[in-house]
Formats: structure tokens, C-alpha cells, sequence
């Protein structure tokens, strides 16, 4: 009977059963030992933070990343589960949110998942509103027109304290990382309080109290920040512009008039005569809203003006600009870029 090869046959399937059943065991009993590797969370931040997985990072630099900001106590045991359940050869690259809540194990299933949770929206400097609209409907957060019409709408500006007809000028430029069901509404207010934080943090950072009203200093910080893109020069710009309103100058400002022409770059003499409270060539002070969403330095900028006497500036066309404390040394200073010296 032994010699008979089915008996042989059902002898190596019933040991290979046997050697099944007792790996499935000793694979629980591990799991169960190290239960709390994977189920408890070590005593890391009570709030939600965002995690970035670069591009080639390995699984274990990765799990010590995690170890450093609190996800877990034991490191090197989740890099042996990793290797051993091959969770290790695929990790996705990319911005992770991590709520208090996560175990390790939800951690690395997410990441070995690619389920990443949030939008990446950047806003650069100078943006204007309608930049900043096409950008949040192209990640999918709500069409151009919802956008466009809830940044002037009355009902949410006055819940915001915004003082101005629109929130343009209100929301920081910067990169925020937004949950997937965040709604138009929570992104703008998100970067408003980002503008809040920041505006109020330059404001008690400035050794003289500001003359002008937030709308007016937001509005100054505007045309700065499309005027010289070179945060050293901003502070003497934004100073020359305050001369010039307190001379009661024409700001004489080209951004504005472009904004006037919804953002055509290309200006001509005849456009500098159209008929808009956005041309500055035409009307004294200062246009009637921000023209775009200032940085930082602009805002700086406006708050803290370096005090100069010029009246007028030109780009030399390197990165710098040329002042002028009268109209003739502004012709000459034109002359001399023209001439290309």
C-alpha cells in the first residue's frame, strides 16, 4: 500500500495542509504579538498633518519618517511586515493626510494604496481672481462661474469682513493642500485666513501705525506687486506711490489699466484714455479694489515704505528700475532704456 503513488500523492497533500495551517497559525500568532505595531498610534500630534512620500523613497525611510512624527512607536517592526507582505515594493509618492485617528496600519495601507486625500492648489503671486478661479475649477473644485460668483457675493464678503466688492486681494498667495470635499467656500476661507494671519503679523511687525485703510493698503499692495516682481525694489516703489496720492498725483500705473482690460498684456497710447475707474492715467487715487492677490513682500512693502523722495521710476529691462525725482530726469531715464544703455 505504501508504494502505491496515490497513497504518496494524498500523504504530500495532507503535509503540505499540515505546513499550511501551521504557517497560518504562526502568521497570526505574529500579527496578534505585534498587534500593537499596527493598531496603536504612539502619543504623536492630536491634530491632522500632511505627509509628503517623495518621489523613490524607500519603504523604510519612509516608516521612519512616520516614527519621527509620531504614527508609530515601532519602526522596525512595521519594515519587517512591509518586507514580508511585499507592502514594501510599492509605495506612492505623493501628499497624504494623517488624522489622529489612523492607525499605523491604515497609514501604510494608504500609502501602499496611493489614496491620497488632498488637492494641491497653488497660488502664485499676482494672481488675479479670474486666474485663481480657472485654477480651482481645473483641480474640480466647483466651475469657473460658481467661483467667480461667490468671490462677490455681498452675503459671504460680509460674513468674511471683507471691504471690498470682491475677495480679490484677500486670498494669500501660497500652496494649500485641500481635502477632497472641500467646496469653493471652504478654499476661499482658508485663504483668507492664511491673508488674515499674514496681514496682521506685518502690521504689529511695523514701526508706524499704516494712513491707510486695509482696502487702500491691500489695493497699494496690488499694483506693487505687478509693478516690480523684485521684493527690493517694492518698498521704494510702494513709497513712491504714496508721494505721488499725497501730491495728489495720477498714479500713472500700467497694471491697472491692463486689469481694466481684463489682463491684455499689450498696451497702446489710445488705451491709456479709456474710460475706467481702473485707469490710473485718467483718474486720481487709487483704483476702486485690489487688481490682483499681493505676496508677502508687497504687503511688506506698503506697510513698511522706505522713505525716498522720488516721484517716478521706469524698468531698466534687467531686473532693476531707474528713479527719478522730477519729470525731466524721468524723460532721460526713458531715453537711456530706449537707447538700450
Amino acid at each position: 500500500m505504501t508504494g502505491n503513488p496515490l497513497w504518496k500523492l494524498l500523504n504530500m497533500s495532507k503535509r503540505r495542509k499540515t505546513s499550511l495551517v501551521a504557517g497560518i497559525l504562526v502568521l497570526i500568532f505574529l500579527l496578534f504579538w505585534n498587534e500593537r505595531a499596527f493598531l496603536h498610534r504612539s502619543t504623536g500630534p492630536s491634530s491632522t498633518i500632511v505627509f509628503h512620500v517623495l518621489p523613490g523613497a524607500t519603504f523604510r525611510s519612509v516608516v521612519f519618517d512616520l516614527a519621527k512624527i509620531g504614527v508609530t512607536d515601532y519602526p522596525e517592526t512595521l519594515v519587517f511586515w512591509g518586507d514580508l507582505l511585499g507592502i514594501d515594493t510599492n509605495i506612492h509618492a505623493g501628499v497624504y493626510e494623517i488624522s489622529p485617528e489612523m492607525s499605523p496600519f491604515k497609514v501604510l495601507y494608504d500609502l501602499h494604496n496611493g489614496q491620497k486625500y488632498f488637492y494641491r492648489l497653488t497660488v502664485p503671486e499676482g494672481f488675479t481672481m479670474a486666474q485663481v478661479a480657472r485654477r480651482m475649477a481645473r483641480l474640480g473644485i466647483g466651475t469657473e462661474q460658481e467661483i467667480l460668483a461667490l468671490s462677490s457675493d455681498p452675503v459671504f464678503l460680509r460674513e468674511e469682513n471683507i471691504p471690498s466688492t470682491s475677495v480679490e486681494g484677500f486670498l494669500f498667495p501660497d500652496t494649500y493642500f485641500l481635502p477632497k470635499e472641500a467646496n469653493v467656500k471652504d478654499v476661499f476661507q482658508m485663504m483668507i485666513s492664511r491673508f488674515r494671519t499674514v496681514f496682521q503679523t506685518i502690521r504689529k511687525q511695523s514701526p508706524h501705525p499704516p494712513v491707510f485703510s486695509e482696502k487702500d493698503l491691500v489695493t497699494l499692495a496690488s499694483i506693487v506687486q505687478k509693478e516690480t516682481g523684485h521684493p527690493k525694489d517694492m518698498a521704494i516703489v510702494a513709497s513712491i506711490f504714496i508721494n505721488r496720492l499725497k501730491q495728489h498725483m495720477k498714479l500713472q500705473s500700467d497694471p491697472t489699466v491692463i486689469y481694466a482690460l481684463n489682463g491684455r498684456r499689450k498696451l497702446h497710447s489710445r488705451d491709456l484714455r479709456i474710460d475706467s475707474p481702473y485707469n490710473t492715467y485718467r483718474y486720481h487715487g487709487l483704483p476702486p479694489t485690489p487688481i490682483d492677490n499681493p505676496g508677502k513682500e508687497a504687503l511688506q512693502a506698503v506697510l513698511n515704505p522706505q522713505p525716498v523722495s522720488y516721484l517716478y521710476f521706469v524698468s531698466d529691462k534687467h531686473g532693476s528700475q531707474i528713479y527719478s525725482d522730477t519729470l525731466d530726469g524721468q524723460d532721460r531715464a526713458i531715453r537711456k532704456v530706449i537707447r538700450g544703455e
